[in-house]
Formats: structure tokens, sequence, C-alpha cells
């Protein structure tokens, strides 16, 4: 597998990542959300409108 795309903490569950997601990796309970490690292409368009910098990369082994 690639690096790894996290949402952590700091989410304020404003939903702009889930819905521009073009592979819609992003989930949600309506609280928490997470990424679909096996659809999410890692194009990193919800890193980029994520307006609180809740998405991460994780790189390979950490």
């Amino acid at each position: 597998m690639l690096e790894k795309i996290e949402i952590n903490n700091t989410c304020i569950s404003c939903d702009s990542c889930r819905l521009i997601c073009p592979e819609n990796s992003i989930n949600t309970d309506g609280k928490k959300y997470a990424i679909d490690q096996w659809s999410c292409v890692r194009c990193g368009i919800c890193i980029e409108v994520c307006p609180n910098e809740s998405i991460k990369i994780i790189p390979q082994g950490k």
C-alpha cells in the first residue's frame, strides 16, 4: 500500500473533503470522518480543501 492518509481529531466535520473526493473515499458516521485507504487514489484534493489542516499523509512504514 502507498502512504496512508488520515483525518485527525482537529476535524470540524465541515464535510468539504467528503463532498469533493472524486472517488467517494471519505465516509462519516455523522461525527467522525474516515478515509477508505483502498479506494483513495491519493490525489490530495481533500488535503487542499480542509480548512483545519486535519488531513495528513503518513509515509509508509510509520
